[in-house]
């Protein structure tokens, strides 16, 4: 008995000292995020369910007003120790997103439903930058490794790294390590898995891609400043000593390479730029589809001779702008062109490594403007007009023309194109061509059928603290 109650007595005190021993007491945090959240519908459909009027393949391309919920959490420690008065910044960040695909998601809506929550945490790294009072900056994890973005069009282009790794940096160069992978084993492009034969049993296993990323910024003046992109994908050897086995991949590379050019510009009010890149991306690394702009996305299909993607290729024009022309009106406009193309010969559609017939070429041609009319201090109207062009094979182009009305509540009472949060009243309204709507090439025309004209109402609301 003795025995016993000593025992017990050590795991308590045990407990008690680890449990203390975690005790939070660190100051040095900080906590931000960014959310959209808001209500839509389009009168036209049945039930009323709000679609998004944009081109099918194009994502936000086209106008963001009817976006889903969503929502980032992000939070991050801070540590500033002092070495001989030479001082080290280091940060700690993670941050956690919320969405559905299927609508809203707040008030109604369990992790079990139908529609139901995705999570997902794309971030968590460390960052040391500054060390010890020298230029030299590092980092490790996952991250959103991102720069320039048109948000009208929710559009992060010609540097958008975000993925798993590690990178270093001194003044303005940088150089990355990032394995992107995927487990989703129905996926065939590009061929991350491979057949792994274990204990006689096939069964499919990742593939690992590995990218070498360089960049350098240079300072030209005060007002312009030229980045340089380059970049090398590797994709592991999957070859088996069974030739026949249809998940048979050798090793296949890519590369990119691009530039982006951008200048302050001289307004009544400060903050108005002009930014123009291109880039180029070759092999495997010709990705950037659906919206999106990461090149380790693999786009088209592949060469089942060789089983590699060495032809396929892919370039990418941007424009953005912002103008603060005065205390009464700012307008930000873009311009996007991407022709891309798969390994394949075809013109038009291709199999996959999978069987699947998927297009093998693509252009797409997005040219959209935002104007802010600031009425008052904290009530400004918003307007947009967008026209977007997708042209999937040798098919003809769907086509597109997206006006927008938004009168907007602004409470913090700032004339800023960035001034957030906002508080929004949306109509847009939208034109297809005879191809589009026959073709129901926009999740609007899928839901309501071959329409030549869409409509959508909203309410929603906007903000972000970084």
């Amino acid at each position: 008995m003795h025995k016993h109650f000593i025992c017990s007595l050590f795991i308590f005190f045990y407990f008690i000292q680890t449990g203390l021993s975690q005790t939070v007491n660190n100051k040095l945090f900080s906590f931000g995020g960014y959310g959209r959240v808001g209500v839509g519908f389009a009168p036209a459909i049945k039930g009323s369910l709000g679609r998004s009027l944009n081109l099918n393949g194009m994502g936000s391309i086209g106008g963001r007003m009817e976006e889903q919920d969503y929502l980032e959490m992000i939070a991050a420690l801070h540590f500033t120790p002092a070495i001989d008065e030479k001082k080290t910044n280091i940060n700690i960040q993670t941050r956690l997103a919320l969405y559905t695909t299927q609508g809203q998601f707040l008030g109604n809506v369990t992790s079990k439903s139908f529609g139901g929550i995705t999570f997902s945490l794309p971030e968590i790294y460390a960052e040391v930058t500054n060390i010890m009072g020298s230029n030299w900056s590092a980092w490790i994890g996952a991250r959103l490794w991102r720069s320039n973005d048109i948000h009208i069009a929710d559009y992060f282009y010609f540097d958008d790294h975000s993925s798993t790794g590690f990178g270093v940096t001194w003044k303005k160069t940088s150089f990355t390590v990032l394995f992107p992978g995927s487990v989703d084993t129905t996926s065939s492009l590009p061929p991350y898995f491979y057949l792994n034969i274990v204990n006689g049993t096939p069964t499919l296993g990742l593939r690992q891609r590995t990218l070498l990323i360089g960049e350098q910024q240079f300072k030209l003046n005060d007002k312009n400043m030229l980045k340089i992109l380059a970049e090398y994908h590797q994709l592991a050897d999957a070859t088996l000593d069974d030739q026949t086995t249809p998940f048979n991949y050798p090793a296949d590379n890519g590369w990119v390479l691009g530039a982006k050019h951008i200048i302050d510009l001289n307004t009544t009010l400060p903050g108005s730029f002009n930014q123009f890149s291109v880039r180029y991306g070759q092999g495997i690394a010709n990705g950037g589809d659906g919206g999106g702009t990461k090149t380790w996305l693999t786009y088209g299909a592949p060469n089942l001779v060789t089983n590699k993607f060495s032809e396929a290729n892919s370039i990418t024009f941007v424009e953005h702008f912002l103008l603060n022309m005065s205390n009464k009106f700012s307008i930000n406009g873009y311009g996007i062109y991407t022709k891309s193309r798969g390994a394949s010969d075809s013109l038009n559609t291709s199999p996959d490594y999978l069987g699947r017939q998927v297009f093998n070429r693509k252009t797409d041609f997005a040219v959209g403007v935002r104007t802010f009319v600031y009425l008052t201090d904290w009530f400004h109207l918003m307007n947009e007009v967008a026209f977007a062009s997708r042209k999937d094979g040798n098919q003809d182009a769907a086509q597109m023309v997206k006006f927008g009305i938004i009168p907007t509540l602004v409470p913090t009472a700032k004339r800023d194109p960035w001034a957030r949060p906002h508080f929004r009243l949306v109509y847009t309204i939208a034109k297809y061509n005879e191809f589009a709507k026959n073709n129901l090439y926009s999740p609007y025309l899928q839901q309501i059928g071959n329409k030549s004209w869409g409509h959508y109402i909203g309410v929603k609301a906007e903000w972000w603290l970084y």
